[in-house]
C-alpha cells in the first residue's frame, strides 16, 4: 500500500543516508520495519502498564518491607550506592 508521510529535513536525510548504507533503493523497506518495531514495542509497553496497574494494591506493608529489606540485602554487596 502506498501512503504519504511528511518528515523534517534532518530526518528524510538521515533516512536517505541509511538507506545508501543498506543498500536499498527508496525508503520503503526501512520506514516499514521502523513502524513495525514501534507497534510492536507499543504493544509490549501497553501490555506492562496493564499489568502494573493491575497489581496496584496486590502488596501489603510487610510484603513491601520485606521487599525492600531483600533489596537493600542483595545491594549491600555492590560496590556504588544503589539505594
Amino acid at each position: 500500500m502506498r501512503t504519504t508521510v511528511e518528515l523534517s529535513d534532518p530526518l528524510y536525510r538521515r533516512l536517505k543516508a541509511a538507506a545508501v548504507d543498506r543498500g536499498v533503493r527508496g525508503f520503503s523497506p526501512i520506514v516499514e520495519a521502523a513502524v513495525a518495531e514501534y507497534l510492536d514495542a507499543e504493544g509490549e509497553r501497553r501490555d506492562i502498564v496493564r499489568a502494573i496497574e493491575d497489581a496496584e494494591g496486590a502488596w501489603t506493608e510487610a510484603d513491601v518491607a520485606e521487599w525492600e529489606d531483600a533489596r537493600r540485602r542483595a545491594w549491600s554487596g555492590w560496590k556504588t550506592d544503589r539505594s
